[in-house]
């Protein structure tokens, strides 16, 4: 039950790391490059979906991410800040209980 969980939670941070790819301003595509679904290492059904690099990403630190997602700037060619939240806040919460109910019904 709960591998079925962790995989649920890993496919919900995933849909927003791919959404986010959509949105993350874009130059030459380092920021976009850092997005990264990533659980917990300690067995739980817990996960995270960043952009920016830094501890445990496997990336460097990109020190522009956060300034880019908060404040408003020029962006073009469709791309916007609060690349992260606004995928998380319009798909997270759906996303999970459909991976869910497909991931623990089939366990049961």
């Amino acid at each position: 039950m709960n591998q079925a969980a962790r995989a649920a939670v890993f496919q919900t941070c995933d849909a927003v790391v791919q959404a986010g790819k959509g949105e993350v301003p874009l130059d030459e595509g380092t920021l976009r490059n850092t997005g990264v679904a990533k659980m917990s290492p300690d067995g739980k059904a817990a996960g995270c979906a960043c952009f920016g690099g830094g501890h445990s990403t496997g990336y460097p630190v990109i020190p522009y991410a956060i300034r880019w997602h908060e404040k408003n700037a020029n962006f073009q060619h469709g791309r916007k800040r609060f690349y992260l939240r606004d995928p998380f806040n319009r798909l997270a919460k759906n996303k999970l209980l459909s991976n869910l109910r497909n991931g623990i019904g089939g366990a049961l």
